[in-house]
This record gives structure tokens, C-alpha cells and sequence, in this order.
């Protein structure tokens, strides 16, 4: 028995030891990280403004955008989108200023032009001069994406619209579809049908069922239908959400939606760009997270509620009843886990933070691989330099050694952000949290040296439009960022802030809507900082070979990554400098270790077809 006991205790010892949980393996010197001033841009440019680098990128061809540069706009999300993909961007508010432009001479013939219909005039004198310059630019290999659709009245009125678009004629104004189905092939996931099976799923539909019905001519690709019943309407018959018209020389897309907007727009432009090559190389961030909020806090309080609520003080909830919770996502998901610590929830309190509670969540983390970050947040009215005075008051008497790097700013202003960074208690941090938002100004940089990374969806939440945008910002970025509150469960509001309520959301969302997305990297906060800044930083150019892609690559450090896109029967099988794993059907992840790769293709299976 002593021999046992010896030996369970040397393990424990042990485990102890190499834990090592008094430092942050993940915090770096940030001044010696790749900064603001590291970042690739591409050329952009507004009506009638010079750009050095215009031609300057990946490709020589730029891409254009016919509406406004405002936030929210579609010139917000090119600009956006050119920026993480290493492309020159120009924008115009008419069709006929770029017309000028165009027929000038002055610029480079862009691949594609993102059309925001509320940008023309349907009613003018020169809308069919307009439409006919539009043809012209298909004519000679310009895509046109029609990120929205105007009037149906519009589309009646003018034939030369409805034959560049694809439209045979108006079926109906408006119908009300029953769900929507998004076919396999334009967003990393899959196939997918938004449509309620049973009554728990109808809380899930938010998308948008009512749109007009339009009968498409021959030469029409469909990417995602409305559903009516297969009764009364045949499934080639169903109304169309966003489809393609080839006309030989390049593509029509068009998008009868609300579809291109935010984030969402993201991953559309950059499957529509898929589309209309027979191979597409694009960098992304392959960074998976999962954060926690509020997250451990290691003060007895609110007592009185959650006694009532769970017989144990916020403690035991927290180890008992949450803790577990965290070791499944870490265990049954590819996420990485990031808890953004709450020292104290309420600094009005006479209660403290308890020291023993610190160490257990700091070996805890440690174990699970998981990383401990900084909350902003408190529910009391001190503000946050005083918050920080007492929370780096304890962290010096318990835990001087640790040192933050990564940091949820919370409902923090910019102003308010600016004092924190700069405070000697964060001066380690490399990367903050934001809210989440839809836009499609996802990562960047809050100062020279911090980086900003925005969460994307509430971990108790997934709704049919939400899924929508996480597969688009899959798409475009190889990334997400799961946000979970347990401020909530601290000082519940409701009955439905009960820890078994939110929990039974959380498991069943984590645990299925990113299956499709595994081969993409785990990564806690500060391991998804270092992907954005080489990420950022990194520029390109690449040139296929018959069966060989050759990559050229700038950047700050290794490695970066890139999803390739390749046609049917295509698979890579080797590639020297890097390496490779799928995704889905014909989509790889590629990881670059070097400045130069090779990525090798199988094509014998690739279909061969007679002319």
C-alpha cells in the first residue's frame, strides 16, 4: 500500500511540475513580432485617385466595385476582401464613371466587377447605354457579380438586363418559399438545406423566404434555390436565390438576396472568384477558437441567487457544473479553447478573489492546452483603471510570473481601449477580443503591435443565417471564433441563463455545425494572433506548370496557409516546402513552411471532354 501511495503521489508530483502553469507558454515579446507596419495592401483606390501600386499583387488584373465606400457598402466589402486577398481595389459610385475610365485606357481590365444595383439608374435616360457597356465588359472577359438585384419592374422592363442576367422571364413578383437549399461547391461545408424538420428547429429560421421568382434561361448554373413543394412545383422549377449565366467569354452571377452583405459577402466573392477558374490558391488564417468570457472569476459572488439555482456559490458552479462543459468542447471538437479570466464580477462587494481558486483553473487550462486571457468586463460601476488597479493588486501577490497576452475589450470604447494597452499590467498583450458584429472587417491590427480579431457567433445561438455566414467566413478566411458568456450564468437574468439551458445549446452547436471545418487548426487566442500577422503580412504569386503549382511567397515567418481549390478529379499528392490535407471535395489545405512550394497534382482522373 505505501508503495501504491508512493507511487500515485510521485505522479501527482510530477504532473505538478511540468504543468508549469506559473507562466503563459503562449505569451511572445511583442516588439519582436511582425507589426502594423509588415502588412502586404495591395493597391486601393476611390474615383479619380492615383494609386502607385495599381497592377501591384497577385495578380496583374485588379477587381472593381460600382457603388459606394461607406461602411456597410459593398465598396467596404471588396475593400475588405481585396485586402485578405492581396488584391488592388478600385471603386466607383456609376457605371458610367467607370465607363471613362475603362474606355480611357487609364487603368488595367479588372477580372471582376462587384455591382451594387442601388447604384444605377433604372430610370435614366442612359440605363440602356449603361447595360449595353455592362455586355461589352462580358464581351471581353470581365465577371460581373450582381450583388443584389433591382425592381422587378426593372427586370421587365428591359430585355438586354434580363439576357445579362440569364433571366427567361418574371414567373411571379414574389414568393414564399418553405426553406432554402445551398448546393455543394460555391462554400466550403457542404451541401445544406435550411429548412425546419421538427418544432425545436423553427427558432433556427431567420433567412429571408420571400424574394421574387424568376425563370432562368439555358446556360444558367444554379448555387442555391428557394423550396416549394415537389408536388405542386418541380425541383428544376423552384425559385432561384444565386446562380451563374455563362456567355463563353466570362460569367454573369447574380445574387437575388440579401446575401452579399458583411461578412457573408466574403465567402460569396471568393466562391464566385473558385468559380470561374480551373483552379483557385488563396491565403488564409486557419485559426479555429473558442473563447470563454468571464471565465473563471474567483469570487464568492451572487451567492444568494445561485444557491437557489444550483445549491452551490458561483465556485461550485464554476467547477462542478461549467468546468465539465469545457473539457467535452476541448475533447470532442478541433477548437481551441481560450478563457478570458474575470478576477471579480462585482467591485462594489466586500468579497475577494480566492488565491486556491486561481491555481486549480490555472492547472486545469494548462492541461487541457487551453490558454487564460484578460476580461475586461465587471457589473459594477468601477471603471476600468480602477478594475485593473485591484486585479493587478492580487495578480502581484499570487501570480507575478504570468503575464496576459490576449485580452476581450468587452463593451470597451476606443478611447477606453487606448489607456488599457497601455497599461503596465496588459503590457504583454499581442491580441484583443471584439464583440461580435456584422461586418466583413474581421481581423487587423487595434495599434502598432496589438492585433484585433473579431468573434463571430455566440456559442448558445446558431440560426440558418448565422451557419449561412460562418460557412462564407470559412470560405474566404479559414477562421471563426466562437464567443460564449458565462456572465450569464454568474448573474442570470432569467430562467434561460440557467447553466442547463445554455449548455444543452452550446454542446449540440459546437459539437455539429463544425464538423465540416476539422481540417483547419485549433488555435487558442494567441496561437490565432500568430496566424493573423503572418497572414497579413504575406504576399504571393503563383503560376501552374501542367500538372505543378509554383508558389513564391513574402513574408514576415513560417509557416502560412493557403486553401486550393481544384477541378473534378484533381487531388494533391505531394507538395515540397509544405504540406497538405482536404478539407472537402476538391479543396485542400496547403501549409507553406518556405518561401517556395510545389504543390503536385494527380490529374487521371480528371474528366476529358470532346470537342
Amino acid at each position: 500500500m505505501a508503495i501504491v501511495f508512493f507511487l500515485f503521489q510521485l505522479l501527482n508530483m510530477a504532473k505538478a511540475s511540468w504543468n508549469n502553469y506559473q507562466t503563459n507558454t503562449f505569451a511572445q515579446d511583442t516588439e519582436a513580432l511582425p507589426d502594423r507596419s509588415s502588412v502586404y495592401q495591395a493597391g486601393q483606390q476611390t474615383s479619380g485617385e492615383s494609386d502607385e501600386n495599381w497592377g501591384d499583387g497577385v495578380y496583374c488584373a485588379p477587381v472593381v466595385c460600382i457603388g459606394e465606400n461607406q461602411e456597410g457598402s459593398f465598396g467596404e466589402l471588396l475593400r475588405d476582401w481585396g485586402f485578405y486577398m492581396k488584391r488592388s481595389v478600385s471603386i466607383y459610385e456609376s457605371v458610367s464613371d467607370y465607363q471613362t475610365v475603362y474606355e480611357a485606357g487609364d487603368q488595367s481590365t479588372p477580372q471582376f466587377l462587384l455591382i451594387d444595383s442601388n447604384f444605377i439608374d433604372w430610370s435614366g435616360k442612359d440605363t440602356l447605354k449603361e447595360i449595353q457597356f455592362l455586355q461589352s465588359c462580358v464581351d471581353a472577359g470581365i465577371h460581373l457579380i450582381f450583388g443584389n438585384l433591382p425592381e422587378v419592374s426593372v427586370i421587365k422592363k428591359y430585355k438586354a438586363l434580363r439576357e445579362l442576367l440569364g433571366i427567361e422571364s418574371v414567373w411571379q413578383e414574389s414568393v414564399t418559399v418553405e426553406g432554402i437549399h445551398l448546393y455543394e461547391g460555391l462554400l466550403l461545408g457542404g451541401e445544406v438545406i435550411y429548412q425546419p424538420q421538427i418544432e425545436e428547429e423553427e427558432k433556427r429560421q431567420d433567412m429571408e423566404l420571400t424574394f421574387p421568382w424568376y425563370e432562368l434561361s439555358s446556360g444558367t448554373k444554379v448555387y442555391m434555390k428557394g423550396m416549394l413543394d415537389q408536388a405542386t412545383v418541380d425541383v428544376q422549377e423552384q425559385p432561384v436565390l444565386i446562380w451563374r449565366k455563362s456567355t463563353g467569354n466570362s460569367f454573369v452571377f447574380a445574387v437575388n438576396g440579401d446575401y452579399m452583405k458583411g461578412a457573408s459577402g466574403l465567402g460569396l466573392l471568393t466562391g464566385m472568384l473558385c468559380q470561374t477558374q480551373d483552379y483557385t490558391l488563396y491565403p488564409v488564417v486557419n485559426a479555429q477558437n473558442f473563447i470563454f468570457t468571464g471565465y473563471p472569476a474567483l469570487a464568492e459572488e451572487n451567492t444568494d441567487t445561485l444557491q437557489s439555482l444550483y445549491s452551490q456559490t458561483m465556485s461550485g458552479v464554476f467547477r462542478d457544473v461549467i468546468w465539465p462543459s469545457v473539457s467535452v468542447i476541448s475533447h470532442r471538437t478541433s477548437l481551441g479553447i481560450s478563457s478570458m479570466i474575470a478576477v471579480q464580477y462585482d467591485y462594489s462587494d466586500d468579497v475577494w478573489p480566492k488565491t486556491q481558486e486561481l491555481f486549480y483553473y490555472m492547472e486545469s487550462m494548462k492541461e487541457l492546452g487551453a490558454e487564460m486571457g484578460y476580461s475586461t468586463v465587471s457589473i459594477s460601476d468601477t471603471g476600468i483603471e480602477e478594475k485593473l488597479i485591484q486585479d493587478k493588486e492580487f495578480w502581484d501577490k499570487v501570480l507575478p510570473t504570468y503575464r496576459f497576452s490576449s485580452l476581450y475589450r468587452g463593451t470597451l470604447s476606443d478611447d477606453e481601449m487606448n489607456p488599457v494597452l497601455k497599461n503596465q499590467f496588459l503590457s504583454d498583450i499581442c491580441t484583443i477580443v471584439e464583440p461580435i458584429d456584422d461586418t466583413s472587417d474581421l481581423i487587423g491590427y487595434a495599434n502598432e503591435h496589438v492585433t484585433r480579431q473579431r468573434a463571430l457567433i455566440d456559442g448558445y445561438e446558431h440560426t440558418y443565417s448565422q451557419d449561412f455566414a460562418i460557412r462564407s467566413i470559412e470560405t474566404a478566411l479559414g477562421y471563426t471564433s466562437i464567443l460564449t458568456d458565462i456572465g450569464r450564468v454568474a448573474y442570470p437574468q432569467s430562467e434561460t441563463d440557467a447553466w442547463e439551458n445554455l449548455s444543452k445549446e452550446l454542446m449540440a452547436n459546437t459539437t455539429t455545425y463544425w464538423k465540416p471545418f476539422s481540417a483547419f487548426e485549433g488555435t487558442t487566442l494567441s496561437q490565432s494572433d500568430a496566424h493573423i500577422r503572418n497572414f497579413l503580412a504575406m504576399s504571393y504569386a503563383e503560376k501552374k506548370e501542367d500538372s505543378c503549382i509554383k508558389v513564391t511567397i513574402n513574408g514576415e515567418s513560417f509557416p502560412v496557409w493557403f486553401v486550393l481549390k481544384i477541378g473534378e478529379g484533381e487531388m494533391v499528392t505531394q507538395v515540397e516546402g509544405g504540406s497538405a490535407s482536404k478539407i472537402e471535395k476538391d479543396a485542400w489545405l496547403i501549409e507553406a513552411d518556405q518561401s517556395q512550394i510545389e504543390i503536385n497534382l494527380d490529374q487521371s482522373s480528371k474528366p476529358f471532354y470532346y470537342e
